[in-house]
């Protein structure tokens, strides 16, 4: 069979022809631009692209039609799928057709944590011998590549909330239809797509209400908007955490090669080690031990699985070491998520100067609603270097992040801050960092940060 990926690039899609692929179709698509390493990755998979959409990319017979959500009416691929009646889906409906139909599903959806959450879920049923399907949003760092078809009867998704397409403005994740749900950690998020919080927080409401009565939820209990999306579930609910929890997340201990802790409940208890950083990633770590239970996956496995866990990439990952200063990376795109990377690495590092380097990005952190809120998320650094905001012109000037305010604020709290209008700047001024002195060199963004994590990786001093 053929198939044919209109905006094909993305990391999204792209696993999407991967998956194809591995299906045995014959697979082509276009884009308007191809960016490393997805050009590398597509070539290799020997996938048939087209560079700019035209009519004409699409072959004559080809069976099915993958319109990506970056594609708008008028892009003269989706006029002339629609004009000639070919079969067409977004990537989420195809998804579930070719892939995840006739298996038995398993959705993580949340504001954070859910790669890891994805990644870890996905090893630990490897590990267990249970050989599932899965598809990330990022690059889990114990598998070649972020999907698979797998030949058991599991698959696992990264839930996403973030509209369908153009012909279908529903979240993502309402096309999944989950046995098995995670949800991670809801907070309202996604400005762009979600006018308020209760149409947030009514998005996943109508995940909850997908899942079978014969199936299971698994909920952080200790995040408020987690406990009022399930009130009115159908389905049994297990909760996890450090308070009033069905699972009770215990004893954790730090030491220079990780994190342990203990889960419990009233039918098991089970004592882990994890060698990633960061406090949340128990929390990550827990939702999966809690379905491995209920999948009856033996204690021991599930151990080994954690032990061996090598988490994502660009979440908290130690990228280079310049004399005495450690850099690191990680992916963020709201004020919590800042805030808990920063406590982890003062928690990991406590006798170490953080240094922050930080890109907004996202369509939210670029406009000025979290603007009280993201001055807070650096409280535990010592230095901020600060980008001005991702395309400002973009943005109108009166919901625009105010990058100066953020910095007053910090100067205030009596942290050093500096901000650059642009890359070569930060990437000078961290040149002159002093590296002999016991330093964390923290890079956070969602997006490439103008090629600087690459740049700090290969420094060599």
């Amino acid at each position: 069979m053929k198939v044919f990926l209109c905006g094909i690039a993305g990391t999204g899609m792209s696993a999407l022809a991967g998956l194809f692929k591995q299906k045995g179709f014959e697979v082509f698509g276009s884009d308007e631009h191809f960016y490393p390493p997805v050009d590398r990755i597509l070539e290799e998979m020997e996938v048939t692209l087209f560079q700019g959409y035209d009519a004409c990319n699409i072959p004559e017979d080809v069976d099915v039609c993958v319109i990506g959500n970056v594609i708008s009416r008028g892009n003269p691929e989706a006029e002339y799928i629609l004009n000639n009646d070919i079969e067409y889906h977004s990537m989420a409906e195809a998804l579930y057709r070719f892939f995840i139909k006739g298996k038995r599903s398993v959705v993580v959806a949340g504001t954070h944590g859910k790669t890891t959450i994805t990644s870890f879920i996905s090893h630990l049923l490897s590990v267990a011998g249970k050989e599932p399907g899965f598809f990330i949003g990022g690059k889990p760092l114990d598998f070649a590549s972020n999907h698979s078809t797998g030949s058991g009867d599991f698959f696992i998704m990264e839930g996403d909330e973030y509209e369908t397409s153009f012909f279908d403005r529903s979240s993502k994740f309402l096309k999944y239809h989950p046995r098995y749900l995670v949800l991670s950690s809801l907070e309202y998020d996604h400005l762009d797509f979600f006018p308020d919080e209760a149409s947030y927080k009514k998005s996943f409401t109508n995940l909850v209400n997908q899942v079978p009565s014969n199936g299971l939820i698994i909920a952080n209990g200790d995040v408020p908007m987690n406990r009022k999306v399930v009130e009115k579930a159908f389905t049994p609910v297990r909760f996890y955490g450090e308070a009033e929890s069905d699972v009770m997340i215990r004893a954790i201990e730090r030491d220079e090669a990780g994190y342990s802790f203990t889960l419990a409940s009233s039918d098991f208890s089970i004592d882990c080690r994890t060698r990633l950083l960061g406090r949340y990633n128990i929390w990550n770590l827990a939702a999966g031990i809690v379905l491995g239970i209920h999948l009856g996956i033996p204690p021991e496995t599930i151990r080994t699985a954690v032990s061996t866990f090598s988490g994502v990439e660009r979440r908290l990952r130690l990228i280079n070491q310049i004399k005495n200063t450690l850099v690191l990376e990680d992916f963020a795109h709201h004020p919590t998520s800042i805030a808990n990377i920063v406590a982890s690495v003062k928690e990991v590092y406590p006798e170490r100067k953080i240094v922050c380097a930080f890109e907004p990005r996202s369509w939210s952190l670029r406009r000025n609603f979290f603007q009280d809120r993201l001055a807070l998320s650096f409280a535990l650094a010592d230095e901020v270097i600060l980008k001005d905001v991702y395309q400002k012109e973009r943005i109108p000037e009166g919901e625009r992040l105010d990058i100066s305010i953020i910095r007053d604020r910090l100067r205030a709290r009596g942290k050093t801050v500096e901000v650059f209008d642009d890359y070569d700047g930060i990437r000078q001024y961290l040149e002159n960092l002093d590296f002999e002195t016991g330093t964390v060199l923290l890079l956070i963004s969602n997006g490439s940060f103008g090629d600087i994590p690459r740049y700090m990786k290969e420094m060599k001093k």
